[in-house]
């Protein structure tokens, strides 16, 4: 598994789906599923720009998992985890030999760049008040998961996502040595 991290507009469907194209392999992408798979009340969530609760979000993605065989094959997640209880789920998988983790890639953008990235999308949740809710959740959620991931033996590889995307594109390949 390769796992792409980051803040939202940071580029990580962009580069996981081309990555995924690269390797011939499934790209999974957290926030497509959550859309697929909500009920009313976690749509309002979503569209307040709020993390989807660790319960439903783990339970769409073992869903996604069983359904590609994850546990023999690579694939690419992107925007997972989110939360230090998905953190410490997917790290237990590991522990257990159920995924393995090739390479986490922590995609960097300043705030202003992905606001404009983010209001071009025209997404739904893609709107000033949700963008700043999910910047906080961001920097109170996904930073600290870094550095547990980095504490738990997992190299955290943080790649600048405001190059051109065939410039990123090399210096994640670079980095699986592809």
């Amino acid at each position: 598994m390769i796992v792409f991290m980051g803040l939202a507009g940071s580029g990580k469907s962009t580069m996981g789906q081309l990555l995924a194209a690269h390797l011939h392999c499934p790209w999974i992408s957290t926030g497509n599923l959550l859309r697929q798979k909500m009920d009313a009340a976690t749509q309002a969530e979503m569209l307040q720009g709020k993390i989807i609760g660790d319960e439903h979000t783990i339970n769409v993605l073992q869903e996604e998992f069983d359904r590609i065989g994850a546990s023999h094959r690579q694939f690419i997640l992107d925007g997972s985890p989110r939360t230090q209880f998905q953190a410490e789920w997917l790290i237990d998988k590991v522990k257990k030999g159920e995924l393995k983790i090739d390479a986490v890639f922590h995609l960097m953008v300043s705030k202003e760049i992905a606001i404009k990235i983010l209001l071009t999308r025209h997404r739904p949740d893609d709107h000033e008040e949700a963008i700043a809710e999910r910047f906080r959740e961001y920097d109170q959620q996904v930073v600290p998961i870094i550095k547990y991931l980095n504490s738990e033996g997992i190299k955290v590889h943080e790649i600048s996502s405001e190059a051109l995307p065939e410039n990123i594109e090399v210096e994640l390949e670079k980095v699986l040595g592809i």
